[in-house]
């Protein structure tokens, strides 16, 4: 009995140093430390190059930005959006003016 105990602790003593030499976390209970997690390559760098900055964000919204700035910045996809509203509305396709909506539309029939 005295025997298996020793054996015990010595693979002990075997993993621990093992352990120690090839860099990996010595667990001997097998507890969740998330390690796998610290030895995961760094992603804040990739995330900060993949989502745009503020100055990025603040371009996209141009209209309220060249008011700040006084001056008319060029945005072809607002531009674009703008022209088929306009193709749009010149063939009746375009919003209803405010107040002349499917509501409003439905109250003045019923009042006939």
């Amino acid at each position: 009995m005295k025997g298996a105990l020793t054996q015990a602790a010595r693979s002990l003593k075997v993993a621990e140093l093992s352990a120690k030499i090839f860099g990996n976390a010595f667990n001997p209970t097998g507890a969740r430390t998330g390690n796998y997690i610290l030895r995961q390559n760094f992603r804040g760098e990739h995330m900060v190059r993949y989502y745009p900055s503020q100055l990025e964000r603040n371009l996209v919204k141009v209209p309220r930005l060249s008011k700040l700035m006084g001056e008319k910045l060029y945005d072809p996809d607002e531009i674009d959006r703008l022209n088929v509203n306009d193709k749009r509305r010149a063939r009746g396709k375009g919003a209803p003016k405010k107040g002349e909506g499917k509501r409003a539309t439905l109250a003045k029939k019923k009042k006939r």
